[in-house]
């Protein structure tokens, strides 16, 4: 209510002022239009009165003054339009505001009403929504107990229609118009005993053929039984042979085994064999060069023996001994004597020719220097 009040008293004071400035617009225009009337009648009747130079001077002045004055009213008023018309303007734009002003409090206002509905409404929402969760926990419970009743009573509807079926079937089993017949007691007693007589010879054929079948049933257990028997039996044989089968195989696989270590611990002492007398064919094929060529280095040596084929240190060797018991052999024709050499080594007079033969370093040696001793005639 204060701003409505302020306004409206805004508005009368706006209004006040305009009357106020009216007033005085109009008195300032209607002024100077009496004032000049006056002035021209003074001025007119002073010039019809006198003349002579000062009033006219007089005259000029004033209307110079009265000009000037004039133009300054102009002005004056001009300025008074232009403010009343801004005045207008700010009134209007005044109004404009107020007008911005209601709308704005109006939407204001709607906006909070919509809130508060929107609040209302949520509020409302939510409480349904509980309601409703509610409801539907209330109804699981009563579906649940609705199932179990459900499942129970199916069970128990089932169990009856056991019965039922029975009863239909029995029913369906009696001859036609079996129930009217229970009026005569004659025509019943007569159904009833023809009744039972079929009902005992569909018992006694279903007996004969079950007994049957339990015959024949029986008699394929037996064979069926003395069948399991005989290929059981020969299952058994069967893996028995392969049992025996199997230890023999193991037999010759440890024979085997056994076998393959002996020959592999054989052939470990004939590579060791081996490795000394191949050490002992370089030697003395190393003792033979150096005889020959007493200036040759170890390194040369080396070389020359392992790019040497294997039989050739062979013959190499088997020369240079033949040599030697040959040079033994005169020695002995011409003393008479035999060498130590001989004398210790006796299996020199059996060895076979072409067959490789073992010569120690230091027999070695002294073979040299016999021989050495019988080139040379002077030593």
């Amino acid at each position: 209510m204060q701003p409505d009040i302020r306004n409206w008293r805004k508005s009368e004071v706006l209004s006040s002022d305009e009357s106020t400035d009216k007033k005085q617009h109009n008195k300032i225009i209607n002024k100077p239009t009496s004032k000049m009337s006056k002035t021209t009648e003074r001025t007119l009747s002073c010039v019809t009165s006198v003349d002579g130079d000062p009033i006219q001077n007089r005259i000029d002045n004033l209307l110079g003054v009265s000009r000037t004055l004039w133009e300054k009213r102009k002005d004056f008023n001009e300025q008074m339009t232009n403010s009343s018309e801004r005045r207008e303007q700010l009134k209007k734009d005044v109004s404009y505001l107020q007008e911005r002003k209601i709308k704005c409090q109006s939407i204001i206002r709607e906006n909070d009403a919509k809130r508060w509905r929107a609040l209302q409404k949520f509020c409302t929402d939510n409480h349904l929504c509980t309601i409703r969760k509610k409801e539907k926990q209330a109804l699981n419970a009563e579906l649940r107990k609705a199932r179990q009743t459900y499942s129970l009573l199916s069970a128990k509807a089932a169990d009856l229609r056991k019965y039922e079926a029975y009863m239909l079937n029995v029913i369906a089993s009696l001859p036609k118009d079996y129930i009217k017949l229970a009026d005569d007691v004659i025509a019943g007693l007569m159904m009833r005993y023809n009744t039972l007589y079929e009902t005992n010879n569909s018992l006694r054929k279903e007996m004969e053929t079950k007994a049957e079948e339990v015959r024949v049933a029986q008699s394929d257990l037996k064979q069926l039984v003395e069948a399991h028997r005989i290929l059981l039996f020969e299952k058994n044989s069967e893996l028995s042979e392969l049992y025996t089968h199997r230890q023999k195989m193991n037999d010759l696989y440890q024979g085997a085994q056994q076998t393959m270590i002996h020959s592999h611990e054989d052939l470990a002492h004939q590579l060791s064999h081996f490795k000394t007398v191949l050490r002992s064919i370089n030697n003395l094929t190393g003792k033979i060069i150096r005889a020959y060529e007493p200036g040759i280095s170890v390194q040369l040596l080396m070389t020359k023996i392992q790019n040497m084929p294997i039989l050739s240190r062979c013959r190499l060797i088997e020369d240079r001994t033949l040599g030697m018991r040959n040079i033994i052999a005169q020695l002995a024709s011409d003393t008479g004597t035999l060498p130590i050499s001989t004398c210790s080594r006796p299996e020199l007079d059996y060895v076979q020719h072409g067959a490789p033969i073992a010569v120690s370093a230091s027999e070695f040696s002294l073979l040299t220097k016999m021989a050495s001793t019988q080139s040379d005639p002077n030593a």
